[in-house]
């Protein structure tokens, strides 16, 4: 496993040194990048009632989490509803173009303010008619002698955390002024996530699931490429070298790399007369966050795209949402756009009714096990190794506690 440099990053430099490392290990019979030993983890830690209160406290409640990016909220009054991480938060882009984070609440008695996404340009609760600027600031009440003594400027909508960082928009889920340090988060990833120019994306379809068991055992099936033959035999895996992959740790986040079966064909050729390759790859962004960047493969006519999954705890333990949406890069064809719908249905499927669907029994099971039950996590399952371990310290749970 290596630690790529971050300094003068190149895509098209880093998508070479990639298709030469999966090259490698195909030339070497199908080896893969591996850790040093396994690690074991009770089944509590997918189960426990209190360390699950724990991570939605320390993890959810503190860390920055990826609210969109900047092509969800294009326009000066565009609005958003963040609402997975379970506080209910408003983003809005100003007239200026700066982005806003509020609590969905009215001011004056505490109502929902907003129910929908339509574009607008001012926030109008439905209640009592009270408006807002898109700042926040409050701008109307109705029948205003009757609150002559109300100091509006005091009155504004409550502020969330929020920052726009390359076309990624950051959110804290909760209520503050503090600003969010995205370069001293993102780390060594920053460059990567710069390049990839995420503010040039736009929307194109996006999809809202349930899961019937714990936030981390779904995020788990997108952390690892291992169980593609087995889960995902006419699906994925015909599209794919078995059991093949690349890993790189960057600070907190994560990234593999799987080779389309076509590398295979590379073997032993010099990289001087390869066709260009293009950046892709499965990107683990810390806490809860997978996206893939690359070209539609199996699935469509390859098409370049941008997918995010975002896992989110639930009411209980045993409960989980799932965010996924599909972008257009930056430059890509607006004609490609049906294509991409239909593999975005496509992936949601495989997601829902093969991934979910083993998640969902395995945490019927973890749920029954026995108290010294314990889950191994292989050498070359070593994005889930790092999670568990980053989420365990941030809640202050050892995974043995």
């Amino acid at each position: 496993m290596s630690t790529p440099t971050t300094a003068g990053f190149s895509l098209a430099d880093e998508a070479r040194r990639m298709r030469r490392r999966l090259i490698a290990h195909i030339e070497a019979g199908g080896t893969t990048d591996l850790v040093a030993q396994t690690q074991s983890v009770p089944a509590s830690v997918y189960t426990d009632p209190l360390r699950f209160a724990a991570e939605q406290r320390e993890i959810f409640g503190r860390q920055p989490l990826l609210a969109g990016l900047s092509g969800d909220l294009a326009r000066p009054g565009d609005v958003m509803l963040f609402e997975a991480a379970g506080t209910e938060i408003l983003l809005v882009r100003g007239h200026n173009g700066a982005v806003h984070a509020f609590l969905n609440l009215c001011r004056h008695r505490g109502a929902r303010l907003v129910g929908d996404c339509a574009p607008r340009q001012r926030l109008t609760c439905p209640f009592h008619s009270w408006t807002y600027d898109l700042d926040g600031r409050l701008a109307g009440v109705p029948v205003g002698q009757a609150f002559d003594t109300l100091e509006r400027a005091a009155h504004g909508l409550v502020r969330v955390p929020v920052v726009e960082w390359h076309g990624m928009i950051f959110v804290i889920a909760r209520p503050g002024e503090e600003t969010i340090d995205v370069e001293r988060f993102l780390g060594p990833i920053a460059p990567l996530l710069a390049a990839l120019e995420f503010a040039g994306a736009t929307p194109v379809h996006a999809d809202r699931l349930a899961v019937r068991a714990n936030w981390k055992l779904a995020l788990d099936s997108f952390c690892e490429p291992y169980h593609v033959p087995a889960a995902h035999p006419r699906t994925l895996a015909p599209a794919l070298v078995p059991w093949v992959a690349i890993y790189d740790r960057f600070g907190r986040h994560q990234r593999y790399a799987s080779p389309g079966i076509e590398l295979k064909n590379y073997a032993g050729k010099d990289d001087a007369g390869l066709p260009e390759p293009y950046y892709q790859g499965v990107h683990s962004l810390f806490p809860n966050t997978t996206f893939t960047v690359g070209r539609l493969v199996g699935i469509g006519n390859r098409e370049p795209f941008i997918a995010f999954y975002r896992i989110f705890p639930g009411e209980t333990v045993g409960e989980a949402v799932a965010l996924g949406s599909i972008y257009l890069p930056r430059g890509g064809d607006p004609a490609t756009i049906p294509d991409l719908e239909k593999a975005h249905a496509s992936i949601m499927h495989v997601v829902s009714s093969e991934d979910f669907v083993i998640a969902a029994d395995s945490w019927r099971r973890l749920a029954a096990a026995p108290a010294d039950f314990r889950l191994t996590f292989g050498r070359n399952e070593m994005l889930l190794q790092h999670n568990h371990r980053q989420i365990a310290e941030l809640a202050g749970m050892p995974l043995d506690a």
